[in-house]
This record gives C-alpha cells, structure tokens and sequence, in this order.
C-alpha cells in the first residue's frame, strides 16, 4: 500500500498539483487523495486507470514500488537527452505542462 502512496504524492509533487487537481482527475474527493497518500486507502483500479492516462504512465507505475521514480528519470533523461536546458527554460517548460494539463481537465 506504501508503494501507491508514494508514487501518488510524488506524482502530484512533480506536476505542481494540490490533492484537489488530483482528486478532480480521479473522478474522487480530495479527502479520498489525503487517505490514499496516507496510506490509509487505496485507489480503486478505475481511479488508478484515469490518473494513468491523464500523465501517459502506465498503471504499474502507480502501483509498483519506486514506479513513479522510473518513469520520471526515463521522461527526464528523453527530454534532456543532447540539449542543454537552463532552470529558467526547465521552470518554463514545467508551466507550460501544467497548463496543457489544466486545459485537458476542462475537456
């Protein structure tokens, strides 16, 4: 149960989401996200499924652990993968995936 705990925060952390964002990308309440990254819960396997595909993972990396820390350092090392980035361009292009991320929650 740690394990999709973990991954659940991490993945909220790394998109700069609140337990709100998440929630409403769920289909459940933010208390229900609270429970989940507490460890006092877990998600539901069609929960599980709409937070896979809203972020392109693959459900196993919700659920398995350390499946969140794989999936970010494969994406990091594609995306940076011959190109120099500044923290600036880096904090840019995150605002820019949190805002693609807002409008597919208005969709």
């Amino acid at each position: 149960m740690l394990s999709i705990s973990a991954n659940l925060k991490k993945l909220r952390e790394k998109y700069d989401l609140t337990q709100q964002d998440l929630a409403d990308i769920a289909g459940v309440t933010n208390k229900a996200v609270s429970a989940w990254e507490t460890g006092l819960k877990e998600p539901r396997m069609g929960a599980i499924e709409k937070i896979a595909n809203r972020f392109g993972i693959k459900k196993s990396n919700l659920i398995e652990e350390n499946g969140m820390d794989l999936t970010f350092n494969h994406n990091q090392d594609e995306t940076n993968k011959n190109e120099d980035w500044t923290e600036e361009e880096l904090n840019e292009i995150n605002a820019f995936k949190r805002f693609i991320l807002s409008k597919r929650q208005t969709k």
